[in-house]
């Protein structure tokens, strides 16, 4: 639901949208739909696969332990949900400086 009180149709869904398709992504979950999703292995691989994709990712409180169960660490380019400058920001560009933690570099 929008701020305004509509619905947004989706477009997509978890588990045949991966985050791959987007620049960045907001996970804005509240504590009882984090739970729920912690059982979703399509929602852990959605949030850990932006997060290896070098993406930035906008986390709501509620997200965070959806995150730490992805295993995703903070960084410049996880940011929170409420401050949309550090998002827009951070999704500028990938978060090349977290490569070198993701993956070994040759």
């Amino acid at each position: 639901m929008l701020a305004d009180g509509s619905l947004l149709r989706a477009d997509g869904q978890l588990a045949g949208t991966p985050s791959v398709v987007f620049d960045a992504i907001a996970v804005v979950l509240s504590d009882d739909g984090a739970k729920v999703l912690m059982m979703e292995s399509a929602a852990i691989e959605f949030v850990r696969d932006a997060f290896v994709h070098l993406k930035a990712i906008a986390a709501a409180d509620g997200a965070k332990a959806l995150l730490t169960k992805a295993y995703i660490r903070s960084d410049p380019g996880v940011v929170n949900a409420d401050d949309t400058g550090a998002f827009i920001a951070a999704a500028k560009t990938r978060q090349w400086e977290r490569e070198k933690s993701v993956r070994t570099l040759a």
